[in-house]
């Protein structure tokens, strides 16, 4: 029982955190996040593309 709650605050934890820097749930940077950095050269964009959810 407790090993499940601490996942889910663990889980929840990850989430915020993502979501936070700017990262899908798989921790994968959002394309708007790269816009915002102004990192969105063509082999970024379509490296990322390749691992979003």
């Amino acid at each position: 029982v407790l090993r499940g709650y601490r996942e889910e605050q663990y889980q929840k934890l990850c989430d915020a955190v993502y979501k936070r820097r700017g990262w899908d749930s798989k921790g994968v940077p959002t394309l708007e996040n790269i816009k915002k950095l102004k990192i969105d050269f063509p082999e970024v964009v379509e490296l990322v593309k390749k691992y979003q959810s």
